[in-house]
């Protein structure tokens, strides 16, 4: 068997090669896929569906979608111009082992995300699938975003991984990349990946200079995801769209900084419409930038002040995620805890003998008075995202606390 053939083989589901051909096919697969589910909600009950077509053992799949489609597109499935997409995407599968295609009956086929109205029918993954493991938590904003937003969003993103939380967000400037970032910076036992959302094809990064910060997700254990095929063209269009699959697979949406209008928000109204949990960080009333955080909350977002307010909106799903994912990973375990249970405070406390310099001078500095952000900056100090990525270190490690006066303590 040669590698294409190999990548065309998962053990359950149907082979990845029938979807792959559906999605090359039909430019709206999407909506052909959720017009099937309509009477065959079960992901593999469309994969057998297609697959039987392909295989020209029934005629079901064109009685169902040439009303919709004409006989001619019906025809594209058989197509040369097809079947040479689908071989070159088997073959960059196949071409690396941490390059997958995921069918929507795929084992590693996000269920969260299966469920929904407007599930992709493929996926085209880099990096490691154990990432879709863990509970999930998206995190998005603005592109130009401020300075205290951004630290504030590594900084959270930072505790929430170490507490075993990935971190979902869209690769883009600004709030997306500093979600990344603090994701990557966790560094306590079982911490959770960040997965990236691309709104590119999987042979292309934007913006480019998010290559490297791409190739890093994918060196540590998170994933890059997207929908698109190889070689295709990037629309605007497909940014906003791309963010129906980072609310999806995620529990809840966490928006850090929005201005009205923001592309951010399409991501809540997805997330909304999905079922999902919504929380937006306030700001001051007259600040612009916080504008669209402030009509989330308005509309019944959570208000989130700190990343304990984002234990208690996310509340029994997170818990439960948590419960399931100890067994894998006994340090999310919490001493005289019932089964399942976690801690809303990262539990993964390392010994003080392992704090660089910096972050004991830190500790000292809020063992003799509590201070906010800003009065913790000094000219020759770290810059803001560095000690906002140190303070979120010392917080995950349980040895201060982010108080909702806005100040750090120590525990």
């Amino acid at each position: 068997m040669d590698d294409v053939q190999r990548a065309d083989a998962h053990p359950h589901g149907s082979p990845t090669s029938a979807w792959l051909t559906f999605a090359l096919a039909f430019a709206d697969s999407t909506r052909l896929c959720r017009h099937i589910r309509n009477a065959r909600p079960e992901p593999a009950a469309v994969g057998a569906l297609i697959q039987r077509y392909l295989d020209r053992q029934d005629d079901e799949l064109h009685q169902v979608l040439a009303p919709l489609v004409g006989t001619a597109q019906m025809a594209e499935l058989f197509s040369d111009a097809t079947a040479r997409r689908r071989d070159q995407a088997l073959a960059w599968q196949a071409a690396e082992p941490n390059r997958h295609l995921l069918g929507m009956d795929h084992p590693a086929y996000p269920t969260l995300l299966q469920d929904t109205q407007d599930a992709p029918v493929l996926l085209y993954a880099r990096g490691s699938l154990d990432a879709l493991v863990y509970p999930l938590l998206a995190i998005v904003g603005s592109r130009k975003a401020s300075r205290t937003a951004l630290a504030h969003t590594r900084e959270w993103s930072t505790t929430l991984a170490s507490a075993g939380l990935g971190i979902v967000s869209g690769l883009a400037l600004g709030i997306d990349a500093e979600a990344h970032e603090g994701a990557l910076a966790a560094v306590a036992p079982a911490h959770g990946p960040t997965i990236a959302i691309a709104a590119t094809p999987a042979d292309r990064i934007y913006p480019t200079c998010h290559a490297h910060l791409a190739q890093r997700i994918i060196d540590n254990s998170g994933l890059i995801l997207t929908e698109y095929a190889l070689g295709t063209a990037t629309r605007p269009w497909f940014f906003p769209q791309r963010n129906r699959i980072i609310s999806g697979i995620s529990l809840g949406v966490l928006v850090t900084q929005a201005a009205l209008p923001s592309g951010t928000l399409t991501t809540a109204t997805h997330a909304i419409d999905q079922g999902r949990d919504v929380m937006a960080v306030p700001g001051c009333v007259t600040d612009l930038q916080f504008r669209g955080c402030h009509a989330l909350i308005k509309q019944g977002a959570a208000l989130v002040e700190d990343a304990r307010d984002v234990y208690d909106a996310l509340g029994d799903p997170l818990q439960r995620a948590l419960g399931r994912l100890r067994p894998h990973h006994e340090l999310l375990a919490v001493p005289g805890q019932a089964p399942g249970h976690v801690s809303t405070q990262c539990v993964l406390a390392l010994d003080d003998a392992e704090l660089t310099r910096q972050e004991r001078e830190l500790l000292d500095t809020l063992t003799v008075r509590p201070a906010t952000l800003d009065e913790l900056m000094s000219q020759d100090g770290p810059g803001i995202a560095q000690l906002a990525a140190q303070l979120g270190m010392l917080e995950a490690r349980g040895l201060i606390v982010f108080t909702t006066g806005g100040r750090y303590t120590r525990c």
